[in-house]
């Protein structure tokens, strides 16, 4: 909505006529090339409690320049004690756009990412934004014989949430004009989970145990898996698993802990299918991509999936692994390994190999450049 006492942002950034009113700039800076559109950015609580005591996390808004009121979120991390606030900034290459933060009752803002535990599928945990979704098994699933830590991806031409409606119907292995669920996932990693590597093989978990949300909507999803402790090598670990995925956005950020695990070496990957497909690797950069054959499942053509994993603090390499294209990191133990795990569809938006391997590589570039954000009462 438009706010009725706006206030326009002069050169310098200062505000004309808002003088008595207590209102805090945000300046938002892209120091890349690239158009940055809808990103996600994140002021910390305490910077905001610093400057005006009296504000509470609950009766603040954001806004653009001209005053019009944009979707926000404040995280908790999961107890209740407000962390930081975000919203969606958008900036042109090398350039500065402006915001402001002001008391007042947020909207009722649209969902525009979702997930939550189903347990009349047995017991999947499933997440989606516009863009993406995905799916993990839980126990019911695993007390039925299959077994399988991997990610599952549905692929979605829709920007619409299509999750509820798709379980509610359980017709979702074809496409009825919104996408499908044509990804075979079994015992493998699937679409970029994470496992040990010891002696070069894969050392696989079981379904998830737990869930747990830390943070739901509308901008952010946040969720933690725990599951039950297994061997790896000498020691027996637990595996939690939090995945974060934002609006706008195609990548889930994956962080990966391995409780009472000793220092060893740890793959994520995306499993390979017969047939020509596309894969290309930068090691250097942290970077394993690969643009899945045609799908025909039911006799349908299902067009390609594409999958790819960035590693922004790098790989130690990436190899084959039991028929994954895997990056291979080190685990230092009770440390998390943190990476950045996504799909695309040839008939939702990304419809060509080249296609998928510009948006990976801007991808990349833009978690190593982030937006810069700078606050001023």
């Amino acid at each position: 909505m438009k706010l009725h006492y706006y206030c326009w942002l002069l050169a310098g950034l200062t505000l004309a006529g808002c003088a008595k009113k207590q209102v805090i700039t945000i300046t938002v800076k892209n120091t890349t090339e690239l158009p940055r559109e809808k990103e996600t950015v994140e002021i910390p609580w305490q910077e905001v409690a610093a400057r005006y005591a009296g504000w509470t996390a609950t009766g603040v808004i954001i806004t653009d320049a001209e005053g019009f009121e944009l979707p926000s979120q404040v995280l908790y991390g999961g107890d209740g004690t407000p962390r930081s606030i975000i919203f969606q900034a958008s900036a042109a290459p090398g350039a500065t756009s402006a915001y402001m933060m002001l008391r007042g009752a947020p909207a009722e803002y649209a969902r525009q990412v979702f997930g939550r535990f189903v347990p009349e599928r047995y017991d999947d945990f499933a997440w989606e934004n516009a863009l993406v979704a995905f799916r993990v098994y839980g126990p019911a699933l695993e007390a039925t014989g299959e077994i399988s830590n991997g990610i599952d991806a549905w692929v979605k031409s829709s920007r619409q949430l299509v999750l509820d409606d798709w379980y509610a119907t359980g017709d979702y292995h074809r496409d009825h004009g919104h996408g499908l669920d044509c990804y075979k996932v079994g015992r493998t990693l699937g679409a970029g989970a994470m496992a040990p590597l010891v002696d070069g093989a894969l050392v696989l978990g079981n379904n998830f145990m737990a869930y747990n949300i830390v943070d739901q909507g509308p901008l952010r999803l946040s969720f933690e898996l725990t599951y039950a402790p297994y061997a790896v090598g000498g020691s027996v670990v637990t595996e939690r698993r939090l995945i974060t995925l934002d609006a706008n956005s195609r990548f889930n950020r994956v962080e990966e802990r391995y409780e009472n695990a000793a220092a060893m070496d740890v793959a994520a990957g995306i499993v390979l299918r017969e047939g020509e497909g596309t894969m290309w690797t930068d090691a250097e950069n942290g970077v394993v991509a690969y643009w899945e054959p045609r799908n025909n499942d039911n006799d349908d053509d299902n067009g390609h999936t594409a999958v790819a994993l960035l590693f922004p603090s790098g790989v130690k390499g990436i190899e084959r692994v039991e028929g994954h294209l895997a990056g291979i990191v080190g685990y230092a133990p009770d440390a998390p390994c943190v990476y950045y795990a996504g799909t695309g569809w040839s008939k939702g938006g990304i419809e060509t190999p080249d296609a998928w391997q510009q948006h990976v590589a801007d991808e990349l570039t833009k978690l190593k450049n982030p937006l810069e954000v700078e606050i001023n009462k």
